[in-house]
C-alpha cells in the first residue's frame, strides 16, 4: 500500500538527503556497498528492512571519510606499512573522522552508535577471546577503547573494559601503560597525516618494548643469595652448642618474613596470633634481636618504620607487574613479538567491511541503479553562446506570455469596495440607498511558489534527424529538445516564485549510474547555456532519473513541485518507472510526460504525445502555461 509518506521514507530519497546534508555524492543500487573516493554506493534495501538504520550509519561513516580523509596520504601509508600498522592506521582514522563529523552534525553520534550496537550483537565489535592471537587482542582493545573513550559510545563500555583486561593479561604492564599514554593524543588528531604519524609512533613503541624484552631475556641472571635454612630439631639435638644460635636464626627469619613468610598456623599451631598474643620466644633467643621483642607496641612500631623501605625495595626489584610469575612474563614478552609479526590472517576483520557485506546481502541483488548520482556538466561555452542566441527571441516571447498569464491568473475578479481606482457601473444604483461600496478593486492572490525539474532523455535514439517545416532543413531530435528546454528554462527563470532545474539522462558516458546536471535550482540558465550542447548516448534509464528528480524536489521549500520529462522511447525498466511515478503522485509531486513519437499515457497521469520533434517546442510551452496558471 502506497502512502503519502512512503516516498519521503524510501531509501533512495533518504540516502540522497543525507548526501546533500554531508555534501557528498550518493548512489543507490547495484550489488555492493562501497566508496570509490568520490561517491558512496549502497544497495537498495526494502522499506521494511531492519538494516535501514545501519545503512544510514554506514552512509555517515563513509561521508566522514569523503569529507575528512586524505586518500592519497592514507593509501601511501597503508601500502608502506605491515599488517599491524594498517590495522592501527584504519582504527585511528575511523575514530578521527567520526569525531570530526560529529562536530557539525551531532546527530551522527546516535546514528553511528546504532551501527556499533548492531555490530556488537553479531559479534563483529566485541572484545577478543582470552586465547586469541595477541594482535587480535591489541586491535580489539584499540577499536573498543577509543570508540568508548574518545567518541563517547557508552554502549561499548562493557566490551571496552573486557578488552582492556585481556590486553593487560597478555602484554607487559609497562607496554600497556606506555601505549595508553600515546593514545591520549587521539582526541587531538586533526588530519590523516597526523594519524599516520601517531600510527608510526605506536609501532615504534611496540618494537622498542620488544627489543627491551629480548635484551632482558638474553642478559644472564644474577645468582640469588642463599637463604639461611632453619636447622631441624633433630640437628639441634645432635649439636647442643648450635641450639641457641639456630633458635635465634629461626626467630629472625620468622620476624623478617612477616606476612610474606610461611602460614602463621605453622609457626603458631595454638592460634595465639589470631587472639592477639605472641608465642613465647624460643629458649635461649636474644630478646634484643629484631622480631624477638615481646613488646607488641615496640614490634608494631618497628614494623611500620621499615615497611615503606621494604615495599620500595620490592618495587625496584620486581617487574612492573609484580604479580606476574616468571612463566607469565615470558608469555607476555612473546606476545609482543607475535603481534609485531602478525599477518592479515591473524588480525580481525574491519567491522565496516563486515557491515558492507551485510548491506550487500540484504539488498535487492540486482545490478540496476535505483538512484544515480549527479555529475556536473560544463559543456562547450562557445557553442552554448550560439545556442543561447538561437533561443533568446523565442524565450523572450514565451516569458512575456507566461508573465501575463501568471499575473492574470493570480488576480481575483473585481470586487465592490468603499474606495478604489474606478467605479463599478453595475453597482452605481447602490449610491441611492446610501451604500458606498461602488468602487472596483482587484485583490492579488498569494502566489503558489513552484519548483520544476525538467528531465531530458538523451538516449541514442535522440540522434535521429527530422525535417523542420520552417526552412525544410534537417535537425536532430536532441538539438530540438535541448533548444526547447533552454528556452523554457530562460523564461521560467524570470518568473517570481518559480525555481527550475534541468538534468539529462543517462550520464555522459551512457551509464545509468549517473545523471547529467545541467542547471541547478538557483542558477541562471543563461550562464549554463554550454551545458545544453550535448550528444546522445546509451539507453533510457528513466526510473533512476525520476528518483534523482524526486530527491531534488523534496529538498525544495516550494509548496508545489513538478517533474517534467521529455522522452522519445520506452524506459528500460517499465515496472520500476511506473512504481516511482506512483510514489511521486502519492507523495505530492506532480509528474508530466511529453512523448516524442511515443505514447507515455500509460506511465504519466498528465501525458502529451507529439508526432514530430518540431512540435515539441510548442507542446512544452503549452504544458508550462497550463501548469503555472493552475498554480
Amino acid at each position: 500500500m502506497i502512502t503519502p509518506t512512503t516516498l519521503h521514507r524510501a531509501m533512495p530519497i533518504v540516502a540522497a538527503a543525507l548526501g546533500r546534508k554531508f555534501g557528498v555524492a550518493v548512489r543507490v543500487g547495484g550489488h555492493e556497498a562501497l566508496t570509490d573516493g568520490q561517491t558512496i554506493v549502497v544497495p537498495d534495501l526494502p522499506s521494511d528492512s531492519a538494516l535501514l538504520p545501519v545503512a544510514w550509519g554506514y552512509l555517515a561513516h563513509e561521508a566522514a571519510h569523503l569529507r575528512y580523509t586524505d586518500f592519497a596520504v592514507y593509501q601511501r601509508a597503508a601500502q608502506a606499512g605491515d599488517a599491524l600498522s594498517r590495522q592501527i592506521l584504519n582504527i585511528l582514522e575511523d575514530v578521527r573522522i567520526e569525531r570530526a563529523l560529529a562536530g557539525p552534525y551531532p546527530g551522527t553520534r546516535e546514528t553511528l552508535q546504532a551501527v556499533c550496537a548492531h555490530l556488537r550483537e553479531i559479534g563483529a565489535m566485541t572484545a577478543a577471546s582470552a586465547d586469541a592471537h595477541p594482535a587480535q587482542i591489541l586491535s580489539s582493545y584499540l577499536l573498543l577503547s577509543l570508540r568508548h573513550r574518545v567518541l563517547g559510545y557508552r554502549l561499548l563500555a562493557t566490551e571496552a573494559q573486557r578488552a582492556e583486561a585481556r590486553l593487560r593479561a597478555v602484554f607487559p604492564a609497562r607496554t600497556v601503560h606506555r601505549l595508553q599514554g600515546l593514545l591520549t593524543e587521539v582526541a587531538q588528531l586533526q588530519s590523516t597525516e597526523a594519524v599516520v604519524e601517531l600510527t608510526g609512533r605506536v609501532r615504534d613503541l611496540l618494537e622498542a618494548e620488544n627489543r627491551d624484552a629480548g635484551a632482558a631475556q638474553a642478559a644472564p641472571r644474577r645468582p640469588q643469595a642463599a637463604q639461611p635454612q632453619a636447622p631441624s630439631p633433630d640437628a639441634m639435638q645432635d649439636d647442643p652448642q648450635q641450639g641457641d644460635g639456630a633458635a635465634r636464626a629461626c626467630a629472625q627469619l620468622t620476624s623478617v618474613a612477616g606476612t610474606d613468610g610461611p602460614d602463621d598456623s605453622v609457626n603458631d599451631p595454638t592460634g595465639a596470633a589470631d587472639q592477639g598474643q605472641r608465642p613465647e620466644p624460643a629458649e635461649g633467643s636474644d630478646p634484643d634481636q629484631p622480631g624477638a621483642s615481646t613488646d607488641a607496641h615496640d614490634r608494631g612500631s618497628s614494623d611500620s618504620d621499615t615497611s615503606a623501605d621494604r615495599t620500595s625495595a620490592a618495587k625496584q626489584a620486581k617487574p612492573d607487574d609484580a604479580s606476574t610469575t616468571p612463566d607469565a612474563t615470558a608469555a607476555q614478552l612473546s606476545a609482543l613479538n607475535q603481534a609485531l609479526q602478525a599477518t592479515d590472517a591473524d588480525l580481525p576483520a574491519d567491522p565496516f567491511e563486515t557491515l558492507r557485506g551485510l548491506l550487500a546481502a540484504a539488498g535487492s541483488g540486482q545490478s540496476r541503479c535505483v538512484l544515480p548520482h549527479g555529475e556536473r556538466f560544463l559543456g562547450d561555452a562557445q557553442a552554448g553562446l550560439e545556442r543561447l542566441a538561437q533561443v533568446q527571441q523565442t524565450s523572450r516571447a514565451l516569458m512575456a506570455r507566461l508573465h501575463g498569464l501568471v499575473q492574470a491568473s493570480r488576480l481575483d475578479r473585481s470586487q465592490a469596495h468603499r474606495h478604489g481606482p474606478r467605479l463599478l457601473s453595475k453597482r452605481l444604483y447602490r449610491s441611492a440607498t446610501g451604500d458606498p461600496r461602488i468602487f472596483a478593486r482587484k485583490r492579488e492572490r498569494i502566489a503558489v511558489e513552484t519548483a520544476l525539474h525538467l528531465l531530458i532523455d538523451l538516449s541514442g535514439s535522440m540522434m535521429a534527424s527530422v525535417r523542420c517545416d520552417a526552412d525544410d532543413s534537417l535537425k536532430r531530435r536532441l538539438d530540438i529538445a535541448l533548444e526547447s528546454a533552454l528556452a523554457l528554462a530562460l523564461a521560467l527563470d524570470q518568473l517570481n516564485g518559480v525555481s527550475v532545474a534541468v538534468s539529462a539522462f543517462p550520464g555522459q558516458d551512457g551509464e545509468a549510474q549517473t545523471a547529467t546536471v545541467m542547471v541547478r535550482h538557483g542558477e541562471r540558465p543563461r550562464t549554463r547555456a554550454g551545458a545544453f550542447v550535448q550528444e546522445a548516448r546509451g539507453t533510457t534509464p528513466m526510473a533512476g532519473a525520476l528518483w534523482f528528480a524526486a530527491a531534488d524536489l523534496l529538498a525544495r521549500p516550494e509548496s508545489r513541485r513538478i517533474v517534467l520529462v521529455l522522452t522519445d522511447g520506452k524506459p528500460d525498466a517499465f515496472d520500476d518507472t511506473r512504481d516511482i511515478l506512483r510514489l511521486c503522485q502519492a507523495g505530492g509531486l506532480e509528474t508530466v510526460g511529453i512523448g516524442i513519437g511515443v505514447d507515455v499515457s500509460a506511465l504519466f497521469p498528465i501525458a502529451l504525445r507529439v508526432h514530430a520533434a518540431t512540435e515539441l517546442k510548442q507542446a512544452l510551452f503549452g504544458v508550462a502555461e497550463r501548469l503555472l496558471i493552475a498554480a
